[in-house]
């Protein structure tokens, strides 16, 4: 895949490539591993892009990021100060710990890159999409991605970092 914006309409008998980028049912589907010709559907082996996700069909997030993320969370407080320092703090919302997590794709082919961007580019930061951050945060949430860059390092070695803020649907 050149670009992100071609993209294929899923033919049966196709054979797809690790990361190849299908279109199929009104949605995108991204191979798992080489020479795939089964189907594309959700929960299928061989086929990554959505899950289910509170009975729900949503798209996955599934690219397994580099060592370097960080997780960062900032509680959403009300305080009220009283004399002699003394304060009361409540929780503004019921969703007052959401996560920020900071995530690194080093050393990635061009594929893995465009599909990656592809994955990102189709959200445009309105779509919440699964995502099962790093330990000690691993299970599924929702996010979405307001912003990710893509940096080519050399010929077919790029990096991408993005910024997964988790939402509540």
């Amino acid at each position: 895949m050149a670009s992100i914006y071609e993209i294929s309409t899923w033919v049966g008998g196709t054979v797809a490539g690790k990361n190849a980028v299908y279109l199929y049912s009104d949605k995108y589907y991204y191979s798992l591993n080489d020479a795939n010709v089964d189907t594309p559907s959700v929960g299928a082996a061989k086929w990554g892009g959505h899950t289910t996700y509170n009975n729900k069909t949503v798209p996955h997030f599934f690219w397994i990021p580099s060592y370097t993320a960080s997780v960062s969370t900032e509680p959403q407080v009300d305080v009220i100060k009283f004399g002699d320092g003394y304060e009361q703090r409540t929780p503004q919302n019921i969703s007052s710990e959401l996560i920020k997590i900071s995530l690194s794709f080093d050393k990635r082919d061009e594929k893995e890159v465009s599909a990656i961007a592809h994955f990102l580019h189709t959200r445009g930061a309105q779509e919440a999409f699964a995502f099962t951050p790093p330990s000690p945060y691993g299970s599924v949430k929702l996010f979405v991605c307001r912003s990710w860059d893509v940096t080519m390092n050399f010929k077919d070695n790029f990096s991408v970092k993005a910024t997964f803020e988790e939402v509540v649907e």
